[in-house]
């Protein structure tokens, strides 16, 4: 009995001598592996080739020509394109100028919109013809015309052509020039002609040194009135303004 445990212990103690050799045969074995492991150079791997498209080509409007002719039921694809050019207003004529007056109420213009048409007084803010009078000042007048500002001077405007009565009127004269002792038409034989463009207005004694009718700040002044700037009647005072084309006269009362 106590033989067989002295073998039993003597087992067990080689078992033991075993184990511990093993595990330090296995730790040895590990501890290679990692050194191994560690001093190890691994090559490097060579980058991948990736082969790029071809670039796209940008698009033209070449290739697509024949589609835009060939296209029947749209109108708009002509080939043959007819450009409309639309040609610029030409502006007119400015209106021709006679005078300007102030007779309390603001200023007025006398202007004519062509050398033949009627002569009439404008105010601010009135059409004459394809104008629009905007500004009346003493240099000028402003007008608008196809939304455009255009000023003028009274000496732009100013009408130097031959009025149609003195046409007449030097027609007659050349007429009785060229046959010696005929008078013109409507003249008695005998009689000095008139000289040509010259008309005669007597003056009524009712209009000297009287303003015209009217009952505000200014009147007019009557035709054939050759009273001297400065006289007054009736309330009123007469005035004459050099306008730089003409002369303006009027009344005004007298404060």
């Amino acid at each position: 009995m106590r033989r067989n445990l002295l073998l039993l212990d003597l087992l067990l103690l080689a078992l033991s001598g075993l184990g511990v050799w093993r595990f330090n045969e296995f730790r040895r074995e590990r501890l290679a592996d990692q050194a191994s492991f560690l001093k190890r150079r691994e090559a490097g791997v060579p980058a991948p080739v990736i082969l790029m498209p071809p670039p796209v080509a940008p698009v033209a409007a070449g290739p697509y020509l024949q589609v835009a002719q060939q296209l029947l039921l749209s109108g708009d694809r002509n080939p043959s394109v007819i450009l409309d050019v639309v040609p610029p207003k030409v502006m007119p004529a400015l209106p021709r100028a006679y005078g300007a007056m102030d007779l309390g109420e603001g200023p007025r213009v006398v202007l004519a919109v062509t050398h033949t048409a009627p002569q009439r007084s404008y105010a601010v803010g009135e059409q004459v013809g394809e104008f629009k009078l905007l500004a009346i000042t003493q240099a000028g007048v402003v007008f608008e015309w196809d939304g455009k500002q255009v000023a003028a001077s009274y000496d732009d405007m100013r009408d130097l052509a031959t009025p149609p009565v003195q046409s007449a009127n030097a027609a007659a004269t050349r007429a009785a020039t060229a046959v010696p002792g005929a008078a013109p038409a409507g003249q008695p034989a005998g009689t000095a002609p008139k000289p040509a463009g010259v008309q005669t207005i007597a003056a009524s004694p009712n209009t000297q040194g009287k303003p015209g009718s009217g009952t505000g700040f200014a009147r007019g002044c009557q035709a054939g009135d050759t009273s001297p700037e400065g006289t007054i009647s009736e309330g009123y005072r007469k005035v004459i303004q050099d306008m730089g084309f003409g002369k303006s006269c009027y009344w005004e009362r007298v404060q």
